[in-house]
């Protein structure tokens, strides 16, 4: 991809928050605001939405390589509650990072999750999380369970638990050089529409405003986003399978102390909640919910999927 220059790099990120924007707006989510966070030289950006706060905010984290649009139709349903989205460093408008082997990857997720919550002061929160959100989330349950009321994972949570097994494409993603060179090209929108399917399954997204894609697509073409999550996908897997440390044991699954309700569908190319019962049965009490879908059940069945989290979020 080529380089951008300073103000085309200044026009490409309006154009991000003129996408959200519309995006929000559809939704009658007109209250927002977003901000920077310092986090070791580096911003990490939060979307707000204003909500009742005399009830747990609600944290919202989004997948690898995406961004919290995908996840704008299920927040109406959040009980009207102050909502804040994070964009994980490299993706949305943060700063971009690179992991390395010397980092750490349960340390960067509870680093980042604790400057977020510390910054805003936010109490307990309950979080909703997709994908690597999940995975990150999990981590963060085991690290500070007392800061977590109630915990929901959307789909497979990433490469979180031991039994999912790396699609080829991701493989491709983690070979050095490799990764960086295929998420640098400069897809059409179509094209890119057509890989958001692909990971996220059919129909996902053929029933939603242009923006919920449109986002992720204009975010994708920042500087620094191939560099980014292709250091992502290295510190995740190799070309071969998912490295040592990332996944949560079954042990430690057995001491997750927050209330879990996790909502999958059965064809999530990542993992199914068939192959995956043995990690799901190890979280004590965690209810399981699966709907007929792909990696993000919401999009497939939002009806059935807003009614389990809205149910388990006031419960």
């Amino acid at each position: 991809m080529a380089r951008l220059s300073r103000a085309d790099a200044a026009d490409l990120d309006d154009r991000v928050r003129a996408s959200e924007a519309r995006l929000w707006q559809r939704y009658g989510l007109t209250s927002h605001s977003e901000r920077m966070i310092a986090l070791g030289g580096r911003r990490v950006r939060i979307v707000e939405i204003e909500g009742d706060s005399s009830r747990p905010p609600v944290l919202l984290l989004h997948g690898i390589a995406s961004v919290t649009a995908a996840a704008v139709p299920l927040v109406p349903y959040f009980g009207a509650r102050r909502v804040i989205a994070v964009d994980w460093p490299g993706h949305g408008l943060s700063d971009p990072v690179t992991l390395t082997a010397k980092n750490d990857l349960r340390a960067f997720a509870v680093t980042v999750l604790d400057a977020v919550i510390n910054t805003l002061n936010l109490g307990q929160i309950d979080i909703v999380a997709h994908s690597l959100g999940g995975q990150f989330a999990l981590y963060y349950a085991l690290a500070r369970p007392e800061r977590i009321r109630r915990l929901v994972l959307l789909g497979a949570p990433g490469a979180g638990f031991g039994e999912v097994a790396p699609v080829l494409a991701f493989k491709v993603m983690s070979v050095p050089g490799v990764g960086k060179a295929i998420l640098g090209m400069r897809a059409s929108f179509d094209t890119y529409r057509k890989n958001s399917t692909a990971t996220l399954g059919p129909g996902a997204v053929d029933d939603y405003p242009r923006e919920l894609v449109e986002a992720g697509w204009l975010s994708s073409q920042r500087p620094g986003f191939a560099r980014s999550v292709a250091s992502y996908f290295r510190r995740l897997i190799t070309p071969f399978t998912v490295r040592a440390g990332v996944p949560v044991s079954h042990d430690e699954l057995a001491t997750i102390a927050v209330p879990v309700l996790m909502v999958w569908g059965d064809k999530d190319v990542f993992l199914t909640p068939d192959n995956g019962h043995a990690s799901i049965d190890a979280i004590p009490g965690a209810r399981l919910v699966v709907v007929e879908g792909g990696h993000a059940p919401w999009l497939n069945q939002l009806e059935k999927t807003s009614a389990e989290v809205a149910g388990f979020l006031d419960s």
